[in-house]
C-alpha cells in the first residue's frame, strides 16, 4: 500500500502560528507521525470517547465545540474552530476534562497526531510547546469573554460582538460565520434561534447589515460600533 504524501500539508502548517519556530526538517517529522482525515459535515466526537488519545489541527473546514445541557435540551457553543485552530489541547496538557462535543458544520480536513507520538516530537521541539501554551491561553482569554458577554450584555450587544469578532478589517468582510444557519449562530452569544432572528431584523431595519444567501454584509460600521459603546 503506497504511503500518502502529506508535502502539501507544510505550507499550511508553515501558516500555523503554532509552529513558527519549528524548522522545516521537524514539520515533516511531524506530518509522518499524522494523518490526514476526512470529515463529512455534521460528523459529532464526544470528547473524552473519541479525542482522548489524539492531537487534531484543522486544514480546512469548521467545527464547533459546544456543551450540551440535556435536561434542558440546550446547546451552547464555547468555540468555533476554523483553520489553524488546534484541540484537543487539554489532553496533551493534562488539563482536567470536562464532557463536550464536537461537531463539524462543513466538510473538514484534519490532520491527526497520536498524543503519545505528539509528546515525543516536543521533547524535541520544545518552542511547539511554548506556542501551545500561548493559543491556550489565548482561547481562554475568549471564553471568558464570552461567559462575561452571555451573562451580562443584552443580545444587540452579543450580536454586535459576534460581527465585530469575525470581521476581516482588510477586506471590511465577514469570515468565519458567513453561510452558517442562525440556529448556530443563535448558539454562538448563547441565546435562541426565535431572539436572534428578530434581533437580525432590527439591526437591518436600522440599517446595518444585510443578508443575502446566508452572507452578512456590514451596511454601516459607524452604527455596528454604537451597539458596543452603549452596552
Amino acid at each position: 500500500m503506497a504511503k500518502e504524501n502529506k508535502d502539501y500539508i507544510i505550507p499550511i502548517l508553515k501558516e500555523n502560528s503554532l509552529f513558527n519556530e519549528i524548522s522545516d526538517e521537524q514539520l515533516h517529522a511531524y506530518t509522518k507521525i499524522s494523518t490526514v482525515k476526512q470529515w463529512p459535515k455534521n460528523t459529532c466526537l464526544l470528547d473524552g470517547d473519541g479525542t482522548q488519545y489524539n492531537f487534531y489541527i484543522i486544514i480546512s473546514g469548521k467545527l464547533k465545540l459546544y456543551y450540551y445541557n440535556k435536561s434542558k435540551d440546550r446547546k451552547i457553543t464555547l468555540f468555533l474552530l476554523v483553520k489553524h485552530d488546534a484541540f484537543d489541547v487539554s489532553r496533551l496538557l493534562n488539563f482536567s476534562q470536562h464532557k463536550v462535543y464536537y461537531e463539524t458544520l462543513t466538510n473538514a480536513k484534519i490532520l491527526v497526531t497520536n498524543s503519545l507520538l505528539l509528546k515525543r516530537w516536543m521533547a524535541d521541539n520544545p518552542e511547539f510547546y511554548k506556542s501551545l501554551l500561548h493559543y491556550t491561553l489565548y482561547k481562554l482569554n475568549d471564553l471568558e469573554a464570552y461567559v462575561s458577554s452571555t451573562s451580562i450584555d443584552d443580545t444587540s450587544t452579543k450580536l454586535a460582538k459576534l460581527l465585530i469578532n469575525n470581521i476581516n478589517h482588510s477586506s471590511n468582510q465577514i469570515e468565519n460565520i458567513n453561510n452558517l444557519p442562525h440556529k448556530e449562530l443563535a448558539q454562538l452569544i448563547g441565546t435562541t434561534r426565535a431572539v436572534l432572528n428578530r434581533q437580525i431584523q432590527i439591526f437591518k431595519k436600522e440599517g446595518i447589515i444585510d443578508i443575502k444567501n446566508k452572507t452578512i454584509e456590514i451596511k454601516n460600521m459607524n452604527l455596528l460600533l454604537d451597539k458596543l459603546n452603549n452596552e
